[in-house]
């Protein structure tokens, strides 16, 4: 028993020591840091002529030394940055289900989309309303930014609007009471009885139930092809996108990420997968998670790509949470094509290439399908593939 008792004592002096020369060496290696913090700290409470702080001069602290590293993609998220970020990928918000623009012409702030199921769609808010008072208070475009923090913000809380209905020359006045609110990510429709077309604007958590339902939508429309629409998607859930091109492509690798130490990690497709012809609309602004569908899709001669070379983000992100509830997006990966290609800073090379005017750029989500110049070249291109099957 007392021998034990020893090696347990042994043990934990050895632990303690290790600890304080651990402590030691890393508060030599940061001295000079800490002491140049505490000066600056010091100025600040004496000239700076607002308050101090402190909890945002610490926070920013990590920031910057996180930023350090000098990747752009690689960022520190307070608690509630990352609360937010958690909330944005999970495809739901609290919030009164409406998505609006500023229409420049008239200062206004109109509204564009009113999601299923939502407050503002219970309500009877419809789209092109445009929103002229809220919470007893006029407004106008030049409150954009406070209209969009009043009907997104995260509390469960009635908000009063005011719309004006220009199809009826008339006022309206609602309550809404905010609630979780699904974003849709994919949008479908039918162009033709032939074409099927699919936009992806994210991948998050439930865009992947959201294109299948649109893919069995397509099904169910007996469609001969599809247009699936890439273009400005950012990326997001690598994991995602994954499972959305094993719905496409026959068995076989998809991607390939390798980390810093050389170790490699292969994500695969399986057998069953839907044959049919594909256009996939890209531009300058698919990026990431949007290029890994591009690129599989392509490699695999399951679509042929129409408009501009895509951004070129061929790097992955990985959240390392803390304790605090804080967390770090850090690249710890580069991803490659079913070819082996990383497109790090290269980007995809469309098969076909078609440019918009700078005009039909600036307002592309609001584009008629007889203006897009991209889709009715996608459109094009589908047409003689399904002619070819």
């Amino acid at each position: 028993m007392k021998i034990k008792t020893i090696f347990r004592s042994a043990a934990i002096s050895l632990i303690l020591i290790s600890t304080l020369l651990f402590c030691t060496a890393f508060a030599d290696k940061y001295q000079g840091i800490v002491k140049k913090l505490s000066m600056i700290e010091a100025v600040l409470n004496e000239y700076y002529v607002g308050d101090v702080d402190s909890y945002r001069l610490r926070e920013g602290i990590y920031k910057g030394f996180v930023s350090g590293v000098g990747d752009a993609y690689s960022t520190y998220y307070t608690q509630e940055e990352y609360d937010k970020f958690k909330e944005e990928t999970s495809g739901m918000y609290t919030g009164t289900g409406i998505r609006m623009y500023l229409e420049t012409e008239d200062n206004s702030i109109v509204i564009k989309e009113v999601f299923k199921n939502s407050p503002a769609e219970k309500a009877g808010i419809l789209v092109k309303d445009k929103i002229i008072k809220v919470s007893g208070k006029n407004v106008s475009g030049n409150d954009y930014s406070l209209v969009v923090q009043l009907l997104t913000s995260d509390k469960k809380e009635d908000v009063s609007i005011t719309i004006y209905r220009t199809s009826e020359n008339a006022t309206y006045d609602f309550t809404l009471t905010k609630d979780h609110v699904v974003a849709p990510t994919v949008y479908y429709r039918m162009l033709d009885e032939e074409v099927s077309y699919i936009q992806i604007t994210n991948f998050e958590e439930l865009t992947y139930k959201q294109f299948k339902e649109a893919l069995e939508k397509s099904e169910e429309q007996a469609a001969k092809g599809i247009v699936l629409d890439l273009r400005n998607n950012p990326g997001g859930l690598l994991r995602i996108a994954k499972d959305i091109v094993d719905e496409l492509v026959p068995e076989g690798i998809i991607v390939s990420t390798t980390d810093k130490n050389g170790k490699s990690i292969e994500y695969y497709a399986d057998k069953e997968y839907t044959n049919i012809p594909i256009v996939v609309l890209i531009n300058g602004h698919s990026a990431s998670a949007s290029e890994v569908v591009a690129g599989a899709l392509k490699d695999y001669n399951r679509a042929q790509l129409v408009g501009e070379t895509s951004f070129g983000k061929g790097v992955v992100q990985t959240i390392i949470p803390f304790t605090d509830g804080s967390a770090i997006k850090l690249t710890t990966s580069q991803y490659f094509t079913p070819s082996g290609v990383c497109i790090q800073g290269i980007g995809i090379e469309p098969d076909v290439k078609v440019s918009l005017s700078i005009e039909k750029l600036l307002r592309i989500r609001d584009l008629e399908t007889t203006e897009d110049d991209q889709l009715q070249m996608a459109i094009k291109v589908l047409k003689e593939d399904i002619a070819k099957a």
